[in-house]
């Protein structure tokens, strides 16, 4: 799930249960890990646990103030992730990151500095982008991950890196601020833009 907000974070929850196709879904929510992402510059990432070890936080401070465990474990500040959608065919994931114009500027709410980086490479962040993770091992409950950037939105007019967008995007498909994602069972995605 994202946080959409400029700099803030993405998180999964793990439960400690399993899902049983058909079978009782109760309580698979009650119980598991909260936990936040952070990418590295060479394409890998990791999930870290928010535990009290991890966080210095009581189990109830973690849930109620997520942002402020994420910046204890030094998780990577996001240009305003919203939605994640899987590959109904492969296993990955996607997040859109919606735009972020503070980034490189200021710092986030909770005063963590928001560098241009990683999944987050442009500064005033004005169109946007789409980042992908493929977890190790084919588990999205894994602890680790690689990363790409799917597609960094933008008009490809425009002779300027910053704005031009990505080398996939085109006069025919171009876009602004992606707001949410959805698969079709055929693997066909769909973007939702924010106007």
């Amino acid at each position: 799930m994202g946080d959409d907000e400029r700099g803030e974070f993405m998180y999964k929850f793990v439960s400690n249960g399993t899902y049983q196709p058909g079978g009782s879904t109760e309580g698979l929510l009650d119980d598991g890990t909260l936990y936040v992402a952070k990418f590295n510059d060479d394409l890998t990432g990791r999930w870290i646990a928010l535990t009290p070890e991890s966080t210095g936080m009581a189990p109830a401070e973690i849930l109620i103030f997520a942002r402020k465990a994420g910046s204890a474990v030094g998780a990577t500040t996001m240009d305003r992730p919203e939605w994640i959608a899987t590959n109904p065919h492969a296993v990955e994931a996607y997040c859109c990151l919606t735009n972020n114009e503070n980034r490189g500027v200021k710092p986030n709410a909770g005063g963590d500095e928001t560098p241009a980086n990683g999944p987050n490479a442009r500064e005033t962040n004005h169109h946007g982008q789409i980042v992908r993770w493929r977890p190790h091992n084919d588990d999205h409950a894994a602890d680790t991950f690689d990363w790409d950037l799917y597609v960094m939105a933008g008009n490809p007019t425009v002779c300027d890196k910053i704005y031009g967008g990505s080398e996939n995007i085109t006069e025919g498909n171009m876009f602004n601020s992606p707001d949410g994602m959805a698969f079709e069972s055929s693997g066909l995605v769909r973007i939702q833009i924010r106007l």
